[in-house]
């Protein structure tokens, strides 16, 4: 019997019915004096893991050595920079997203003023950022050439071998809508192609969701397969099909969509004029392919939501030929029409139409139309929400988060306010993953008077704020 077998059956019946087997000499190891058979037998264990681990190789395979990595020509960044990477890589003095925001910061410090990460610190700033790809994605150049050389190093052991890579359309269920999504993201054109030549071989279920996938970056190139899509037998192919032609505002559907729309608007008055909106007939034939819904079999028909239906799907420019004016101006002769302005506000969001934003943003508070407004534009407008109260400050916080960091005074002083305020802990809460980072140091200061605030959550996102300022001053400090 092996001694590896040996081992296995002492494990398995206990050693006062089999005596662990001594190790084999070749091994050189000798167990320490006064053992009891227990222990011994971890101790065999452990080492018959390390041995049968380090034997291992593949099969009918030969490891080839690695080529050296080259010289590194970068300065290695200061003894401090070092000590402060280091101490965030092994003992983290603030929190996880904090650590790791830090750590994001010491590369960006050291690609400006042309430093590298020291050799000693690699392994470990590239095991975590294998978990952390806010930390992975700004690894280079900062690592140098030696860190380069070990991710390289890494991807060639640990690169699985791959089966044969499958067409999506051989692909089944979420599988073939995943790789489908993918291709569309790489390769817009070529998807959309592909997914005209497999058309009649998916399921309705599949189409509706491989149409939907046309979303990113949808094209006026896609209308022609959109088009298509709107004859299809299941309701749930054409509804996608009318969604994505609502946002293509040059395509023949928005063009009968616009026809249908004009004869319904009315510009009345002569010094104050005001839009007066008819409600649509029954559809014919074509405006029920275009997904104006038919009458229902018993009640009245929803005549509202075919009013939505027909603007969802028109040119915006419709509403400023009828008023005469811009879209501001086209906005306060809609006074009181507030349902069909809620439709031109949701088609101005889905199209991305900044000059409708921006006009719907000045008469209406809408935290969705603020997302599509560029970063300077939407701070403002964040800033006035929070100080007008007029918008629940949880609806505002996706938006804060997505702003470019660190914000304005104004901004930065308006969220630590509403912070602040009586009722400001749920908001606290929710801005702890992003407060730290986005104030800039002139407010942070006012943190540390702040910081002794009975309530938990608050005074535990104020000391965060605190942490995070310090440590990333001295990083600065240390890359001077």
């Amino acid at each position: 019997m092996s001694w590896l077998a040996e081992i296995r059956t002492s494990a398995l019946i206990g050693t006062a019915r089999h005596a662990v087997p001594p190790p084999p000499s070749s091994l050189g190891f000798r167990p320490p004096e006064g053992q009891s058979p227990e222990e011994l037998l971890l101790d065999q264990a452990a080492l018959a893991d390390v041995a049968t681990r380090a034997a291992r190789h593949l099969v009918g395979t030969e490891p080839a050595a690695p080529v050296p990595a080259s010289a590194d020509e970068t300065p290695e960044a200061s003894s401090e920079a070092a000590r402060l990477l280091d101490l965030l890589l092994n003992q983290p003095p603030v929190g996880t997203e904090l650590r790791n925001q830090l750590v994001a910061d010491w590369l960006h410090l050291a690609e400006a003023s042309g430093r590298r990460v020291p050799h000693r610190l690699l392994p470990a700033l590239l095991s975590l950022a294998k978990t952390k790809p806010a930390i992975g994605e700004h690894l280079h150049p900062s690592i140098g050439v030696r860190g380069r050389w070990l991710q390289d190093l890494g991807r060639a052991n640990s690169a699985p071998l791959s089966p044969r890579i499958r067409h999506w359309a051989e692909l089944a269920g979420a599988e073939a809508l995943t790789e489908f999504a993918q291709l569309r993201f790489n390769d817009p054109a070529t998807a959309r192609d592909e997914l005209d030549l497999h058309w009649e071989s998916l399921g309705a279920r599949e189409r509706a969701a491989h149409l939907a996938a046309l979303s990113t970056k949808l094209h006026s190139d896609d209308e022609g397969l959109l088009e298509r899509a709107l004859d299809d037998k299941a309701k749930g192919v054409r509804e996608a099909a009318t969604d994505l032609l609502d946002r293509l505002p040059e395509s023949a559907r928005a063009r009968r969509m616009a026809a249908r729309l004009q004869p319904l608007i009315h510009s009345k008055g002569f010094l104050r004029k005001k839009i007066d909106i008819d409600l649509p007939p029954a559809p014919d034939a074509s405006g029920l392919r275009d997904g104006i819904a038919p009458d229902p079999r018993a009640g009245e028909p929803n005549r509202l939501a075919r009013l939505h239906a027909i603007i969802r799907g028109a040119p915006l420019d419709v509403w400023t030929t009828a008023s005469g004016q811009g879209p501001a101006a086209t906005l306060t002769q809609l006074a009181g029409e507030e349902r069909v302005v809620d439709s031109i506000a949701a088609v101005a969001a889905s199209r991305g139409d900044l000059e409708w934003v921006r006009a719907l943003t000045e008469s209406r508070q809408d935290a969705r139309l603020l997302g599509l407004l560029p970063p300077d534009e939407r701070e403002h407008y964040l800033e006035r929400y929070l100080r007008a109260g007029s918008v629940q400050p949880s609806l505002l916080v996706p938006l804060l988060g997505e702003l470019p960091r660190p914000w304005g005074s104004g901004l930065a002083d308006a969220v630590l306010e509403r912070v602040c305020a009586k009722e400001g802990s749920p908001l606290a809460a929710m801005l702890s993953a992003v407060l730290p980072m986005a104030l800039p140091q002139d407010v942070a200061e006012k943190c540390r008077r702040l910081e002794k605030s009975e309530d938990a959550a608050r005074r535990r996102l104020l000391s965060d704020v605190v942490q995070y300022q310090s440590f990333r001053q001295s990083l600065t400090e240390a890359f001077r």
